[in-house]
């Protein structure tokens, strides 16, 4: 063949092939244009460190809520993004900064702690992200939202002084002197920071109160101390994992004290913890913001698809994503077009809901009031006992 005329043909080929692959480019981008960015949901929880179950926890309620919602709202993907706070306020802030600065998510759910809630709303703030608390409760996290200056952080969960105004008065009625037992976090000071002026106004005596660390393996010493005090009741504040240890101890030494909780020792993964002796938790009353068998369709939907039981970081970041932040994606996109931070900010703001933990409403401080609950366990399986209408309370902080 002539050589000018292979010269022609190699020519018009690799002419065509641009044009293919051009055009190619062009529908790709196209395409590209037209599938929308996901919109990123931040959790920053303690997927490590002694109460490395409570992120497991956080974490299993959020894909459920997202297997539900098709990981889509409004036609817009919809991806989680996890961070590690290891429930301690150094890694908190570094967990925050990770998903606002380098993940750069549009919404966050967490902290599963209160020690790293309260460390991470100036982040928060400064970061003008939206971030909603499904379950830290101390009191001081109410100051610093909303008109307290962090416009960006909300809590669904009601704190333990909203709960300690509920809850007080049942306990006050049942017992003249107290033993106060907390876990030595913010949770837990906060907690019983929340019930001593009530208890003191009501005139019920504290003849006993202690602080353990997290991880702690033997109360013994604790305990023995509570023997000589001789409180008629005791309130505890801690969740599964360390409640089990003490509760399981508490019942080795004989103590017969009525047991009042505002923790999660009534829990199906409490009674998972003590399933060698289901009588651990034979009797404990607590006051929660959820409880098993509040909801029971999604208790047996949950096991169904983890098979394990549900919980309260479980049930309640379930809900959260589910009911609150979805909600508020889906009327930020209905309101703008679009989810970006401040949209999603300002449709939480607005929001009001019924839920199967209660309405869902912030009030000026971006504080919600969901059911309180109280629950015990009887015959080993854990019982909701009743549900109760939690109402604002008068804070010592003034508004500024």
């Amino acid at each position: 063949m002539n050589k000018r005329i292979l010269t022609k043909s190699a020519t018009l080929f690799s002419l065509v092939t641009t044009i293919v692959l051009i055009l190619s480019l062009g529908v790709l981008s196209t395409a590209a244009q037209d599938e929308p960015e996901p919109i990123k949901i931040g959790l920053y929880a303690p997927m490590t460190g002694p109460v490395a179950f409570l992120g497991e926890g956080f974490e299993l309620g959020a894909t459920m809520a997202l297997e539900e919602l098709d990981y889509e709202i409004e036609g817009v993907p919809v991806e989680l993004v996890v961070a590690d706070n290891m429930c301690n306020p150094t890694d908190a802030v570094n967990a925050i900064r990770k998903l606002i600065e380098v993940d750069e998510v549009d919404v966050i759910l967490g902290g599963g702690c209160s020690s790293a809630t309260v460390a991470a709303q100036p982040i928060i703030a400064e970061g003008e992200t939206p971030a909603v608390s499904a379950t830290s409760t101390n009191p001081s996290i109410y100051d610093g939202m909303g008109v307290g200056g962090n416009i960006w952080q909300f809590r669904v969960n009601p704190d333990d002084l909203i709960m300690a105004n509920a809850f007080a008065d049942l306990i006050a009625d049942d017992a003249g002197s107290l033993g106060l037992v907390a876990e030595n976090t913010d949770f837990g000071r906060g907690a019983l920071a929340a019930y001593k002026p009530l208890f003191e106004e009501m005139g019920v005596e504290v003849v006993y109160e202690d602080y353990f660390d997290l991880g702690t393996a033997d109360y013994r010493a604790g305990l023995t101390a509570i023997r000589r005090a001789n409180p008629d009741a005791l309130l505890i504040v801690m969740t599964e994992r360390d409640g089990s240890t003490f509760m399981r101890q508490l019942r080795e030494v004989g103590l017969e004290q009525t047991i009042f909780s505002r923790g999660s020792l009534t829990s199906p993964l409490f009674v998972e913890f003590t399933e060698d002796d289901p009588t651990i938790g034979e009797g404990i009353l607590e006051f929660s913001f959820w409880a098993f068998g509040l909801d029971p369709e999604h208790d047996e939907a949950f096991f169904e698809r983890f098979d394990t039981a549900n919980s309260p970081h479980r049930g309640m970041s379930y809900y959260v994503v589910k009911d609150v932040i979805a909600e508020a994606i889906r009327a930020a996109i209905e309101e703008t077009g679009e989810a970006t931070r401040e949209s999603i900010r300002d449709a939480l703001a607005e929001i009001d809901i019924e839920t199967p933990i209660g309405p869902v409403a912030f009030d000026d401080h971006n504080q919600a009031y969901p059911f309180g609950t109280i629950q015990t366990i009887q015959d080993g399986v854990p019982t909701l006992l009743d549900t109760i209408e939690l109402v604002p309370v008068e804070r010592e902080t003034s508004e500024e």
